[in-house]
């Protein structure tokens, strides 16, 4: 298949107009037309930013249709090279907005300063609430109600329906929905994982939980139709917040769950055999009662790992003693075997954080690079005694900032996050992950 010459015209028009380049399109039109094959088109387009692409989409019924096709978004995933991007949402008027932040090209690697630099709020988000970025989509979630937005194009699908969903057709409040996103990469189909919960039987002291697993295909046409039942023979659970989530080369879902009040357990969810198990935690990682240290999943360089980490909540004379903490890593998935290693931070590493002194704020982590380093941000951490309950709350602030701590090599460090020409204005803001990956994928 061949384009004709004029084609690649249009893209020399949209960069620098010299003098030179006009005499090269002087030349070309006294010149008999030629053609170039489709394959170098492919490789021309693909490396070009994604704002040019959506533009060139209105040129051709064959140039939208070559541009949404799956051959060529995976072409352009493996081609670009995308900055690292912090997206976090801002509590405005009783509104959200949700940003995107960027690291210089200067500090791609270190990622020691980030800039806002995008506004992706739609109208469509008002009352929903971010829970996951993964490849360049996010998951929007209102309840039972999802949507999922392609962060690159723009483009916002609605979920369907749970229909044949038990759980969901009962009027019970405490029925809980939750949202993973995952890639199937044998198949190449990007699925959506959804697990429905809600109270079951009391057993004498303890409360048990009742739950259904589904899976839905984005973009498969036909085949994404519809919601599938998961059948499992694992317990059933209660997963916990949507940011005690990680998900291992975008294949291997990991989540904590409880399935009773008592009792936390790690769940796992094969994006390709679409498999449910419960992998065996170490025997000396207890989750309940923790407080006030804090327990985490993280990706350890493409292993599942948790991270005991304590309190960082400075109570104003500074940090005078080394901060212990641990981590797990699971080393062999089919045997369940972990191995461990404690962590001393030097106070002098502590001292960069410098928080402001406000009852309750402490460090949450939100999620990790790719390089295994876990994201911690200013949280507000409230816990009561008489519920046992752990609530968390957006700082409340207008100094954007996080902190970095590289596990592999014990060390902290804190990343400002500046405003670009708007000013922004809020109290309370919040981080909802990072993501590398710049998605054309049509939904």
């Amino acid at each position: 298949m061949t384009f004709s010459f004029d084609l690649a015209v249009v893209l020399q028009r949209g960069r620098s107009r010299t003098k030179r380049r006009r005499r090269q399109r002087d030349i070309y039109k006294s010149e008999p037309s030629q053609e170039i094959t489709f394959d170098l088109m492919i490789d021309i387009l693909t490396r070009l930013p994604p704002k040019s692409l959506m533009r060139f989409k209105s040129v051709s019924k064959l140039w939208s249709s070559l541009i949404c096709s799956k051959n060529f978004t995976n072409c352009f995933r493996k081609v670009s090279s995308p900055r690292p991007r912090l997206y976090m949402w801002l509590g405005i008027d009783n509104k959200n907005v949700l940003l995107s932040s960027s690291s210089s090209p200067k500090y791609v690697s270190t990622m020691s300063s980030l800039v806002v630099d995008q506004d992706l709020t739609i109208p469509a988000m008002k009352g929903y609430s971010v829970s996951q970025v993964f490849h360049g989509l996010m998951c929007f979630t209102n309840g039972q109600s999802a949507q999922i937005y392609n962060t690159t194009t723009r483009q916002l699908v609605f979920l369907p329906a749970i229909e044949e969903s038990n759980l969901l057709a009962e009027n019970d409040k405490s029925k809980r929905t939750m949202y993973y996103l995952g890639h199937d990469s044998i198949h190449d189909q990007y699925k959506v994982f959804c697990t429905v919960s809600k109270r079951g039987k009391r057993v004498g002291n303890l409360v048990t939980w009742v739950s259904e697993h589904w899976v839905y295909v984005l973009g498969g046409g036909d085949v994404s139709s519809r919601w599938r039942n998961i059948p499992t023979s694992c317990p059933p659970h209660r997963p916990l917040t949507q940011f005690n989530t990680i998900n291992i080369h975008g294949r291997m879902l990991y989540y904590l769950a409880r399935t009773h009040l008592s009792k936390c357990v790690l769940v796992s969810f094969d994006m390709i055999s679409e498999e449910i198990s419960v992998p065996q935690l170490p025997e000396d990682l207890v989750f309940w009662p923790r407080l006030p240290i804090m327990i985490e999943i993280v990706d350890w360089g493409g292993r599942v790992a948790f991270l005991d980490y304590p309190d960082f909540e400075d109570e104003g004379d500074g940090f005078e003693n080394e901060v212990v903490m641990k981590v797990w890593v699971m080393e062999d998935a089919e045997t369940n075997l972990w191995s461990s290693k404690t962590l001393m931070l030097p106070p002098s590493q502590m001292n960069i954080l410098n928080m402001p002194v406000v009852v309750n704020l402490s460090l949450m982590p939100r999620g990790t690079t790719r390089e295994g380093e876990v994201i911690f941000v200013p949280q507000i951490v409230r816990y009561s005694k008489r519920t046992l309950n752990i609530s968390i709350d957006p700082q409340e602030t207008t100094d954007f900032y996080i902190f970095i701590y590289n596990i592999q090599k014990n060390h902290m460090r804190k990343v400002e996050i500046t405003k670009s020409s708007t000013r922004y204005v809020t109290t309370k803001w919040d981080v909802i992950g990072l993501d590398d990956v710049e998605n054309l994928m049509y939904l």
